[in-house]
């Protein structure tokens, strides 16, 4: 089904390897900051090769990532294929199914980590197979956001409507306050399933109408399709959702 894809476009290899206990926060686009448990350095992004950010003498310890409670399972995330990066962090593959997200703040790692350790009861939220100080580690979804295929194929198929209402409902079952998504938050797996990322705000942001995925659905020109086989499909769910531009 087209490239793999997660998170967030791969656009970007300077994060080669992070250290333990070290949470990065980009700052702005010419500076980052540098959190660490003993100070702050503030390093311009035109000095990044030449200071080399990630070495030991930067940071004064050993650049080797651990996983999992055992001392000896350590990491060198520069082995690593960088498969996306956003302003919450990167994302590295690990394996054919599992990759890990490195987070730049601590208050979104927690809050995603959260999210997702209350949602693996669910077909809808990606495995959890460890985590750390600043990572987490998880099911590298193989297949294509749910942006890229409407946008490639310009309509949306009465099927994936029904999976969608599945994966709202699904929101609500788990106790989500924030039962909405963006389009790219939701990849179509190789298996023709729905997996949803990104879920930073699911429970600090209450939004029980899915409108940011309608405005996303409005904004390619699919919106009205989509209300239309809703129409069909549950009308009492279609009565809530139709004047959701107008909120």
């Amino acid at each position: 089904m087209g490239k793999s894809y997660f998170h967030y476009r791969s656009d970007h290899d300077r994060w080669d390897r992070l250290p333990k206990e070290t949470l990065f926060k980009w700052h702005n686009k010419k500076k980052y900051q540098l959190l660490s448990n003993n100070n702050v350095q503030l390093v311009p992004s035109n000095s990044v090769k030449k200071l080399d950010l990630l070495n030991d003498k930067a940071f004064g310890h050993s650049s080797q990532k651990l996983i999992g409670e055992k001392e000896n399972e350590l990491m060198d995330f520069k082995r690593y294929k960088v498969v996306g990066q956003g302003k919450d962090g990167v994302i590295y593959q690990l394996t054919d199914n599992r990759c890990v997200k490195v987070f730049f703040k601590e208050e979104v790692y927690k809050k995603e980590l959260e999210a997702i350790k209350v949602g693996q009861s669910s077909f809808i939220i990606p495995h959890l197979y460890d985590y750390g100080p600043n990572y987490i580690v998880m099911e590298y979804i193989k297949g294509i956001s749910l942006a890229k295929h409407l946008k490639k194929n310009q309509y949306i198929e009465k099927a994936l409507v029904v999976q969608l209402i599945s994966l709202f409902n699904e929101l609500k079952k788990l106790s989500f306050r924030r039962q909405d998504t963006e389009l790219r938050h939701v990849l179509i797996t190789e298996q023709g399933n729905l997996k949803i990322i990104d879920l930073k705000r699911a429970f600090s942001s209450k939004r029980p109408t899915p409108i940011k995925l309608l405005k996303d659905l409005k904004g390619l020109n699919l919106s009205k399709e989509f209300l239309s086989h809703l129409k069909d499909i549950q009308p009492s769910l279609y009565q809530k959702w139709r004047n959701f531009d107008k909120e």
